[in-house]
């Protein structure tokens, strides 16, 4: 094939481009490849994985180390310097990790450091309310801890947009509204149930955001939250516990829809856990349990078909997202 003359514009450009493609054979995947740098780029992706699991890997150190001192010296410490000393390290680390937040080559350092910072500081104020106690019932004190936390966390994320500030405020406010439950004297199931189904909106929400990336841990706890409060309340009440199917059924739907394989696996949990239950409680005595377990065996080897069908629909879905926006596949 002749070189041809040098393009003039992007027009002239782009059709060379493709020409030569389709001369050579070469498909979509191989340009985008060779535009991101080919071999050389995911290469230079190496050190970045290894400064994760470097960062990743200090953080459980600091962890290890901090409550290791303050088992050696909890006992002669007087009770405002214990509240000093775990919420203290607590605000250090967080100002340590916003400080790193701001310099690249410590970024990676910066999610390790505020999620210990978040764990020392709840830990401070329970400490606090320990040695200096409010009068108050466990719940309401609970609700003032977190309810702190959720304000401080929603605060930092307004100011500094990262993903694991918000994921903070998310479990923050998610034990608030637990513990404000409480103190209302709803029931367990019901409180699981609740948080469960609103998590689930929320998480929908979060999936039309810069933020999705949280939402493969929050589909999952969100979604067995609500199965586990579901079976509280219907459990051993038919036909009111057809609805575990009807939400494992859900479930498994919705992982379609929002592309997440992660949320297809708890589907598939939910829905054998279901299984099992229904199972014990019904056909085990009517067939006897040799049957039920040949039953049961069945409908899984069915359900397993039936979830690498769907997982080859979501994998469709992310391969036509990642095409149309540019993307990374979710997972």
């Amino acid at each position: 094939m002749s070189a041809g003359p040098e393009p003039t514009d992007r027009a002239e450009a782009l059709a060379r481009i493709a020409e030569l493609a389709r001369h050579f054979e070469i498909g979509p995947d191989e340009i985008g490849t060779a535009l991101a740098g080919g071999p050389q780029a995911r290469a230079a992706g190496a050190p970045d994985r290894v400064r994760t699991l470097l960062a990743l890997v200090g953080g459980l150190f600091v962890l290890a180390g901090l409550v290791g001192l303050l088992q050696l010296i909890w006992s002669d410490l007087a009770p405002f310097a214990r509240v000093v000393a775990v919420f203290g390290s607590g605000a250090v680390l967080l100002a340590l990790g916003l400080v790193a937040d701001r310099d690249e080559a410590f970024e990676r350092a910066a999610s390790p450091l505020l999620l210990v910072a978040g764990l020392f500081q709840t830990a401070g104020l329970f400490v606090l309310l320990d040695e200096y106690p409010t009068g108050f019932d466990d719940a309401l004190d609970a609700m003032l801890v977190f309810g702190a936390m959720a304000v401080q966390f929603g605060a930092l994320f307004a100011g500094v947009k990262r993903a694991d500030l918000l994921f903070l405020l998310l479990v923050a406010g998610t034990l608030f509204l637990s513990a404000a439950l409480a103190w209302l004297d709803v029931d367990g199931e019901w409180v699981a149930l609740m948080l469960g189904g609103s998590g689930l909106l929320l998480s929908f929400g979060l999936e039309r955001t810069p933020w999705h990336g949280l939402c493969g841990l929050a589909w999952v706890s969100y979604a067995v939250m609500a199965a586990f409060g579901l079976f509280e309340v219907v459990e051993g009440s038919f036909p009111a516990d057809l609805l575990l199917i009807a939400f494992a059924a859900l479930i498994i739907q919705l992982s379609v829809h929002v592309a997440r394989r992660a949320l297809l696996v708890a589907g598939v949990g939910i829905m054998l856990a279901c299984l099992g239950y229904y199972t014990g409680e019904y056909f085990a005595d009517v067939f006897g349990w040799p049957i039920a377990l040949i039953a049961f065996g069945l409908v899984l080897l069915a359900l397993s078909g039936y979830a690498w069908r769907v997982g080859r629909r979501i994998a469709a879905s992310n391969h036509d997202r990642s095409h149309m926006h540019g993307s990374p596949p979710r997972e």
